[in-house]
């Protein structure tokens, strides 16, 4: 037997029946070929914040490249450097990519993976306080930007925080191993490489508590700055504020929630379906690849909705494609109505 592999590897004919798809040489090759796509595409977003931004948008570069380096975060470590074979319903999973390569524990690369799930989780925070922040009718908001920088830096924190207690145990790999192997009498191959981790048996009550509580505070504050914001821009009478800016307003929300809310349904369907293979004990590997693989469609979405969403990025990818050379992105919003709506995106007050 191969050093390469854990001891309680054996011969079995019944992986004879699986095919390509349920390899991790497909996944890997899968992975790479989106990334051609989804890096091109993140390099020319962080170009069109940065470059493209009106001078009335500019409060909003900072917040908008905060969401979108986390989000190329996560799409690097789901395409290139993480690369995640996972083994549902088991809590298990083998990395196939650059930090693999590199050394790195699949152990630590999936915690980076997880953690980086739950800041783009932030992300959606921070916009809608943003949008939350520009209700004039109400008082209870954060005004103060040191406030506001503390408030996200802790919440970023917190969010490698949650899934902390999933690392924490140092359980005999071989023990931990066979709680598995119950589950998935007959894994691929890829489960007996030497660098596959086992995070959790089953039934630890710490790290169910740690992702409980984290839920709450993520959904909680989620829930009240967009219960908070509906609630004043169509409830709330103000003899300053027109029934026109607060529709302009509730229009600027929905761009908000669009963009954040679409791409996360590269994240939630795989997600869904991994509580769905824990809860029947169902193994199909395949479906496991192409769950990841649609989780790191994630990137492609979230670049799209940050292209075609906001105004201005959305003209300049229109007038880069027709060839109109006298395109001037930086004059947007100067003379024209619609400008506010990028600007207020994700901008904090100055």
């Amino acid at each position: 037997m191969s050093s390469g592999y854990w001891p309680d590897y054996v011969e079995c004919s019944c992986r004879e029946n699986y095919t390509y798809f349920d390899s991790g040489d497909f996944l890997q090759t899968a992975y790479h070929l989106t990334a051609l796509f989804t890096i091109p595409l993140s390099i020319f977003t962080f170009y069109t914040i940065i470059r493209v931004t009106p001078k009335k948008m500019k409060n909003m570069k900072i917040p908008l490249l905060i969401a979108h380096i986390w989000g190329t975060n996560l799409d690097l470590c789901f395409t290139v450097y993480g690369a995640p074979y996972v083994f549902f319903p088991g809590a298990a999973g083998l990395s196939l990519g650059i930090f693999r390569a590199l050394g790195f524990a699949s152990k630590w690369v999936a915690y980076i993976g997880q953690a980086s799930i739950v800041a783009v989780s932030i992300n959606f925070i921070m916009l809608l306080e943003n949008r939350h922040s520009q209700i004039p009718l109400s008082n209870f908001k954060i005004t103060n930007h040191k406030v506001r920088t503390a408030f996200l830096t802790i919440n970023y924190v917190l969010a490698f925080l949650y899934i902390l207690p999933f690392y924490l145990d140092d359980d005999n790999q071989l023990e931990i191993r066979k709680f598995v192997l119950e589950r998935i009498p007959c894994p691929t191959i890829e489960f007996f490489n030497k660098q596959t981790v086992v995070l959790l048996k089953g039934g630890e009550f710490l790290p169910f508590l740690s992702m409980v509580v984290g839920l709450i505070i993520v959904l909680s504050q989620t829930l009240f700055f967009s219960i908070h914001t509906v609630y004043h821009l169509n409830f709330v009478k103000g003899a300053n504020v027109s029934e026109a800016t607060k529709a302009m307003q509730r229009k600027f929300l929905n761009y908000v929630v669009m963009q954040m809310s679409i791409p996360w349904c590269a994240l939630a369907g795989p997600i869904f379906y991994s509580l769905y293979a824990d809860r029947h004990d169902y193994y199909n590997q395949a479906l496991n690849n192409f769950s990841m693989l649609f989780m790191a469609l994630h990137g492609l979405l979230s670049n799209s909705c940050t292209l075609f969403i906001i105004k201005p990025y959305r003209e300049f990818v229109k007038n880069l494609v027709t060839g109109n050379s006298e395109f001037n992105s930086r004059e947007m919003g100067a003379t024209t109505n619609a400008a506010p709506v990028s600007v207020r995106l994700a901008s904090t007050p100055g």
